[in-house]
């Protein structure tokens, strides 16, 4: 990735973390998954959606967890567990 493309994620990230914060209790968001210990493996932008996947190491081996966001509003719109 290039380096604007890498800032552009990382000001995104931060804007989900801000975002995430006011989301129902029982949504996973990304912000919730960082808070949680799992850091950003992989960020790709698209329109309208910004996806990650996520990983955090467990005893039982790596868990990662793929999530959409949306670019307009900042607002997690789905994660799911892949591995």
């Amino acid at each position: 990735m290039t380096v604007t493309k890498w800032l552009a994620v990382a000001l995104m990230v931060t804007s989900v973390s801000a975002a995430s914060a006011q989301a129902p209790a029982d949504k996973p968001t990304v912000g919730k998954y960082l808070a949680d210990g799992y850091e950003v493996l992989r960020a790709e932008i698209g329109n309208p959606f910004l996806q990650f996947i996520l990983a955090k190491k467990t005893a039982s081996g790596q868990v990662l967890v793929w999530c959409s966001v949306q670019v307009q509003n900042g607002e997690t719109s789905s994660c799911r567990t892949i591995k």
